[in-house]
C-alpha cells in the first residue's frame, strides 16, 4: 500500500515536471548551441530564434559569451525533458544512445534482470560463522543496523534475502539485502555500509562500489547504500528516504 501511494506520487511530479520544462523552453526566444562552417573550418555559434527568424551570433564575441551560459542551460532542459517523456512512454523527437554494460545477472532487460523470478532464484549465504551477531525471526545479522534495516523492510511490507550470492563480472559477491517490491515487480540491492569513518573499510567500500557501477548496477535506482560514520549515526528516516526513493525511481525506469 505504501509502495503504490510512493508510484503515485512519483508518477505526479513527473507530469509537473515535464509540465515546468515545456513552459520554461517555451518562454521567449530560443537560444541554443550550434556548428557553423567558415572558411573551411567549423565553429562553435549561438543560435537566437525569435518569430519564425534565426540568427547567429560568434561565441566568442561579447554578447556570444553572455549567452552560452543561456544556451547551455537550455541544452540540459531539452535533454532533462526529453528523458522525463522517454520514461513516461511520450512520443521523442530525439533518441539518445546509451552504451549498455556487462550483466552481471543471467538477464540483460533491466524489467527482467531485477524480477521475482531472478530474486526467488537468489540464495542467503546463511553463514554460521557470524558471532556476536543480533537475531531477528529465522535470521542472525551481522549488525544491530543491519537488524534494524531488515524491520524496517518488513514494516514496509517489502521481502528481501540477506547476503544473497551474486556474480557480478565473475566475481562472487553478496550484498547485505536484496529487496523485492510486489507494487514495481522488481528487486533492488541495499549495502550497509557501517564503518565510513576509517579508513581502509572506507577505501574497501569505494572499490566495490566502482565495481557494482561498471556492471551497469545503478545507484539509486538498482542499488542504494546506507552508511554509517561511527556509533550511534544510524538515521532510521534517512534509510526510510532512500528506499521510498528506489521504489519511485524503479516504477519510473
Amino acid at each position: 500500500m505504501i509502495c503504490s501511494q510512493l508510484i503515485q506520487i512519483g508518477e505526479k511530479l513527473r507530469e509537473q515536471a515535464i509540465e515546468r520544462l515545456t513552459l520554461q523552453l517555451a518562454v521567449g526566444p530560443q537560444v541554443r548551441l550550434g556548428r557553423h562552417k567558415r572558411n573551411g573550418r567549423w565553429e562553435e555559434v549561438i543560435r537566437i530564434s525569435e518569430n519564425g527568424r534565426t540568427r547567429e551570433l560568434a561565441i566568442t564575441g561579447a554578447k556570444g559569451r553572455r549567452l552560452a551560459p543561456v544556451a547551455r542551460k537550455s541544452r540540459v532542459l531539452k535533454e532533462t525533458l526529453q528523458k522525463l517523456k522517454r520514461e513516461r512512454g511520450m512520443p521523442d523527437e530525439m533518441s539518445l544512445k546509451i552504451p549498455l554494460s556487462e550483466d552481471p545477472l543471467p538477464v540483460t532487460n533491466s524489467k527482467e534482470r531485477y524480477s521475482y523470478e531472478v530474486w526467488s532464484s537468489l540464495v542467503e549465504a546463511n553463514d554460521t560463522s557470524i558471532k556476536n551477531g543480533y537475531a531477528h525471526g529465522r535470521r542472525v545479522f551481522r549488525s544491530k543496523s543491519e537488524m534494524l534495516i531488515a524491520q524496517i523492510l518488513e514494516m514496509l511490507g517489502l521481502e528481501y534475502k540477506y547476503e544473497p550470492l551474486v556474480t557480478i563480472n565473475g566475481e562472487e559477491k553478496w550484498p547485505d539485502f536484496a529487496v523485492y517490491c510486489p507494487e514495481t515487480g522488481r528487486f533492488f540491492f541495499i549495502e550497509h555500509l557501517g564503518m565510513m569513518d576509517k579508513m581502509n573499510y572506507r577505501m574497501d567500500n569505494l572499490d566495490k562500489m566502482e565495481k557494482y557501477e561498471n556492471a551497469g548496477i545503478r545507484n539509486g535506482v538498482d542499488i542504494l547504500y546506507t552508511t554509517e560514520f561511527g556509533k550511534g549515526m544510524f538515521d532510521t528516516r534517512a534509510i526510510l528516504g532512500k528506499i521510498f526513493g528506489i521504489i519511485v525511481a524503479q516504477s519510473q525506469s
